[in-house]
């Protein structure tokens, strides 16, 4: 029998795959509410006024994830899978409601960050899900799914927003998200009733470093956002410090959000994490600057902009599935081979996106994507396999908040590189072009770094 065909036959054997997609529907909402905001978030400013903070829409988000997505390791311990799964989906649901009312765009950021409170919980909830109901062999088949939910997403997701947004029915897209959320409720209570039964740790909630980890990513976004240089670069910098200082609270702590390894990037799981920081850090810029520079440079609307930035996703979801089936014995090759093509499509982006053609732009954007499919699960795989059997709750989740992180420090980094060529300040062809190379130049060591841990990670 082919080992994908007895993987797959061993997945529906064990009645856990129908728990495991409930739970990954929270992946949906969580990946579509990104694109969907990206195309939503015009019409509501045109509306209710706030333009000046329409990226704090996509910033606070960001920053309630990361947040929340950093406490699901601790949350699963004391909760269960399905406890938490239900708080985080109740949490996200009311701040759709609350974006959906808003009056104002005070309102409204606080509905998007409370969405993303819940939006974050649901992502790392699957990784956590993954490594705790199943045995290691079957782990990358799991991620093929999860990608695939992931790759939907971003195709659905600008569709859905443009559509509600063009009938100028903005507010509905975000009570259509938060009725999903309430059928998430529901299946959530009728098929995760078999989970195994859960450890009901007695223990304090790490709140110190939940709290400078919050302050960390609210100064990374604020210096994104500023049009000063050098008040970006200061915020910038308290950010990092914050970040450290969380990971060094959190080390000392009795009750931790990260695995202890974290700070540690010859051990293979603290090399593991800094690729993920390093490449998502790495690859960020795109997405934060991309849509305007295809505009200002070559005219492309923003619809289309959505969909070049959604070819990333797809690729990704491809290369999973692609190399799902390959044996564990390759998984070195995978890694190092996706990071150096995540590399590759960075030095395309810095070339191609100052002058085109637009086809080779778009060409980068897929080498990306198809790096990270490739090598994803892999590196998932191999951190929570480093990790000790008492943290791979921990090692799991980590997982999703360093790329969370990591796509806050490369937002906040593109946001100062374009501000010190003068793209905050004026709009022209040659700032565009400027921007277009500086951008993405700036971070290619960053990308060389992930390579290099790449490397480090899959030594032994």
């Amino acid at each position: 029998m082919p080992r994908f065909v007895a993987e797959w036959r061993e997945l529906q054997a064990s009645g856990r795959l129908v728990p495991f997609i409930v739970l990954c529907l929270g992946v949906w909402l969580h990946a579509a509410d990104s694109f969907l905001a990206a195309t939503t978030m015009p019409a509501a400013v045109e509306e209710i006024g706030g333009v000046a903070f329409i990226n704090w829409a996509i910033a606070l988000y960001l920053l309630g994830a990361i947040v929340s997505g950093a406490a699901v390791g601790v949350m699963a311990r004391r909760l269960g899978l399905r406890n938490v799964l239900i708080i985080a989906a109740i949490v996200y649901a009311v701040g759709c409601a609350i974006s959906a009312v808003a009056p104002n765009i005070g309102v409204l950021l606080v509905g998007r960050l409370i969405q993303g409170i819940g939006g974050g919980v649901m992502i790392a909830l699957s990784y956590v899900a993954t490594q705790r109901l199943f045995p290691e062999r079957l782990w990358v088949r799991l991620m093929a799914i999860v990608a695939a939910i992931w790759g939907a997403s971003s195709l659905c997701g600008p569709m859905i927003g443009g559509a509600f947004a063009d009938a100028g029915l903005w507010r509905g897209a975000f009570w259509a998200f938060g009725a999903q959320a309430l059928l998430l409720i529901v299946a959530a209570r009728i098929f995760l009733g078999n989970l195994p039964a859960e450890r009901h740790e007695a223990t304090s909630w790490p709140w110190r470093a939940l709290l400078v980890l919050a302050v960390g990513t609210l100064a990374i976004a604020a210096a994104g956002d500023t049009g000063a240089f050098s008040l970006s670069l200061v915020l910038g910098l308290i950010g990092v410090v914050a970040l450290y200082a969380a990971a060094r609270i959190d080390r000392a702590s009795t009750v931790r959000v990260m695995p202890r390894e974290v700070l540690r990037p010859r051990h293979p799981l603290g090399a593991g994490l800094l690729m993920v920081l390093a490449l998502a850090a790495g690859s960020a810029a795109f997405t934060s600057y991309g849509p305007l520079l295809l505009e200002l440079l070559f005219g492309v609307s923003p619809l289309i902009a959505g969909y070049i930035l959604a070819a990333e996703s797809v690729a990704w979801t491809l290369g999973t599935l692609a190399t799902s089936g390959f044996s564990p014995a390759t998984d070195r090759l995978l890694i190092r081979g996706g990071a150096s093509l995540i590399g590759l499509g960075g030095v395309g982006l810095a070339v191609f996106v100052s002058g085109g053609p637009l086809s080779l732009i778009l060409l980068s954007v897929v080498l990306q994507g198809l790096g990270y499919g490739i090598c994803w699960p892999y590196i998932v795989r191999r951190i929570v396999i480093a990790a000790s059997p008492g943290e791979r709750d921990l090692a799991a989740s980590a997982v999703s908040s360093m790329q969370r992180i990591g796509y806050a420090l490369g937002a906040s980094a593109s946001g100062i590189a374009a501000n010190a060529v003068g793209l905050g300040e004026g709009t022209g062809r040659a700032v565009a072009e400027a921007a277009g190379f500086w951008v993405f130049a700036s971070f290619l060591p960053v990308l060389a770094f992930g390579a290099v841990a790449a490397w480090q990670l899959t030594r032994r």
